[in-house]
């Protein structure tokens, strides 16, 4: 029974995308919404919800009893990350996906120096060094804001940046370049780039 309800689903699926119907995906609200730490506002959050956004930033909350203290976990994170990000799109020991915009505002934000990983999708070093990133990250914590910016999305922000080759990191303090390396580098190396 369950091969066929499978075989169905396949064929209006198929169907619905020869006729030019795509099925919607299907979205959070969370990835919708800019969260604040206002507790009112997260409270307003499903349960799972809340339970996404707190495994995102690594954060165990398996042992939560009640919905409330999700909320009050996910609001001191996003605390944290407010005072250690000038976009609230990092956070410590995590390797944050930033827009052009994100980029501007973490370049304005006098906190920890900034390394930022310029790659793209299709490139074989970037997908290699994506591991090495996220190490560096850890090890770092809260000494240094890591993130990603792809130069496809943004190839006007990447042309500013000066980014000739691929991956491209640039380790910036004050909001300005420090030191910069083309190609893949090792988590070891990336620390010492913002050490």
């Amino acid at each position: 029974m369950l091969h066929n309800a499978r075989h169905a689903y396949a064929t209006l699926t198929l169907c619905a995308l020869t006729l030019g119907f795509a099925p919607r995906p299907r979205v959070s609200r969370c990835t919708q919404l800019r969260l604040s730490p206002d507790r009112d506002e997260l409270r307003k959050l499903r349960v799972k919800e809340l339970q996404a956004e707190l495994g995102k930033r690594n954060i165990r909350w398996q042992s939560f009893l009640e919905k409330e203290e999700l909320v009050v976990a996910l609001s001191e994170a996003l605390e944290a990350a407010e005072n250690f990000s000038g976009s609230g799109a990092m956070t410590p020991g995590l390797v944050a996906e930033l827009t052009a915009e994100e980029v501007e505002l973490e370049l304005q934000h006098d906190g920890a120096p900034l390394l930022l990983d310029v790659y793209a999708t299709w490139c074989g070093p970037c997908q290699l060094m994506a591991p090495e990133l996220r190490k560096a990250a850890a090890e770092l914590g809260a000494t240094a804001r890591v993130g990603k910016l792809d130069s496809d999305a943004y190839p006007k922000l990447a042309e500013t940046l000066r980014v000739g080759g691929l991956p491209t990191i640039i380790a910036f303090r004050g909001g300005r370049e420090a030191t910069r390396v083309e190609g893949a580098v090792m988590a070891g190396d990336l620390v010492r780039m913002v050490s």
